[in-house]
């Protein structure tokens, strides 16, 4: 599985403010790709995967939501994607500055 990108910055933004990305990848292996499970590292990280098995070669989405209610400050936050790649676990990060309203 590669990511055109695997990070995202929202720059700067104020408390509360959700924002979105959608993360592309490809399947780059020779087998057919499996997301088993994605989780973000806090309850303001919620992502959305594709349930269907992604043939090799072709592309998929990830869509995670970040909600920056009661935060401030430099923040990064993870999503952990399990699938049937080597390595099992594969990360994409978001950051932001946020500020207080």
């Amino acid at each position: 599985m590669t990511f055109e990108k695997s990070e995202v910055d929202f720059g700067t933004i104020t408390a509360g403010e959700v924002k979105t990305h959608l993360f592309k990848f490809k399947n780059t292996g020779d087998a057919d790709l499996i997301i088993e499970f994605a989780s973000g590292s806090c309850g303001c990280t919620v992502p959305a995967w594709p349930e269907d098995t992604i043939k090799p070669g072709e592309t998929g989405e990830i869509l995670v939501e970040y909600d920056s209610k009661d935060k401030e400050g430099d923040e990064l936050t993870e999503v952990n994607i399990i699938a049937n790649t080597d390595p099992i676990v594969t990360v994409i990060k978001m950051t932001a500055k946020v500020i207080a309203k």
